[in-house]
């Protein structure tokens, strides 16, 4: 198992540091990490087995150089958020219900994350105390709305 992680571990350097990845793998790692977020608390370090280059928890939260390839066929917006987005922070797929996206920050970044281009470090943390009363005054509008998630 992974050496025990005191801190969260917040970078490709950190993730070597903690014995998850091989060093010689480091600046390609941090290639990953300046565009996608990585953050891996303690209790996830803890499960991670280094000595297997499979292991299930890793593939989750562990940058991979792969996460740098984009073919053509993919999009910007993979789960349509944007053309059901009326308002910052408001997804309004389904007439009854929407999405409210308070933050954007995770305690451990999932690589597979289809919102992974919005999130983390760098990017807005929280919705702004206007654009929280817009949404909030958005979900009023349309009592259709019985669910907020």
């Amino acid at each position: 198992m992974a050496r025990s992680a005191t801190k969260t571990l917040g970078s490709a350097a950190g993730l070597a540091e903690a014995g998850l990845v091989p060093r010689e793998t480091l600046a390609q790692l941090e290639r990953v990490a300046a565009r996608y977020a990585v953050s891996l608390t303690p209790a996830m370090a803890e499960l991670i087995d280094p000595a297997d280059p499979l292991d299930p928890i890793a593939r989750q939260f562990v940058p991979d150089p792969a996460e740098l390839d984009t073919r053509p066929e993919e999009l910007a917006d993979p789960i349509g958020d944007d053309a059901h987005s009326p308002l910052e922070g408001v997804v309004h797929r389904y007439p009854d219900r929407v999405l409210l996206k308070l933050v954007h920050v995770c305690p451990v970044y999932c690589r597979f994350c289809f919102r992974r281009e919005m999130v983390g470090p760098g990017r807005r943390r929280t919705l702004s105390h206007a654009a929280l009363a817009a949404a909030l005054d958005y979900v009023r509008s349309h009592p259709e709305i019985w669910e907020v998630i």
